[in-house]
């Protein structure tokens, strides 16, 4: 388990006088932090891990046990007692390119939106992508190489993902011809 204090969420929380969001720059440095130590062991296996992030009655935010999971697939372990869910985090394994592994799947976002937490998915090439599970999108937080990159990565075997997908766009990029190789886009 991993636990780092969220005060600054706390305070934006007691703000807001509601619930906490994925988005929160404390929610997303953790997610980071996690996902930046579990991708040079998903590589080296070949499998996904994963887990969730929560904060616990205390305030601090807090990981479940990051779970080795399959090559396209991976249940996390539970939070520890008494934390609330906040995100679900995962690795996409191994650079394949025969893959379109460099954003999130629409399972990935289906998955995050029938549990209703926000989800952060790291990718073989570096990225990490957050899933907003209330609008059902997916945006780039950062793009290649902000994470860890498997050596064996090359870009654009798959054509150059968007900075933004909706859950159709995700399955729109599984339609015969939807993702012609082209010039990286150029908001990078």
């Amino acid at each position: 388990m991993t636990r780092r204090p969220a005060l600054p969420l706390l305070a934006l929380c007691a703000a807001l006088a509601g619930p906490a969001k994925a988005q929160d720059a404390a929610i997303v440095g953790f997610a980071q932090q996690l996902l930046t130590e579990l991708q040079g062991r998903s590589f080296a296996d070949n499998r996904e891990y994963c887990g969730t992030i929560g904060i616990a009655s205390d305030g601090q935010l807090v990981a479940s046990r990051a779970r080795r999971g399959r090559r396209d697939g991976c249940r996390p372990s539970r939070l520890p007692r008494g934390a609330r869910p906040l995100a679900s985090f995962h690795t996409h394994a191994a650079y394949d390119p025969a893959a379109d592994s460099e954003l999130p799947s629409p399972q990935d976002l289906e998955s995050d939106m029938s549990e209703g937490i926000d989800g952060f998915v790291a990718t073989p090439g570096g990225r990490l992508w957050f899933n907003d599970s209330v609008m059902g999108t997916t945006r780039l937080i950062c793009g290649p190489y902000c994470l860890p990159a498997d050596p064996a990565f090359g870009d654009g075997a798959w054509g150059y993902p968007a900075p933004f997908y909706t859950l159709q766009g995700l399955s729109d990029r599984l339609l015969p011809g939807a993702n012609e190789v082209g010039p990286p886009p150029s908001d990078r």
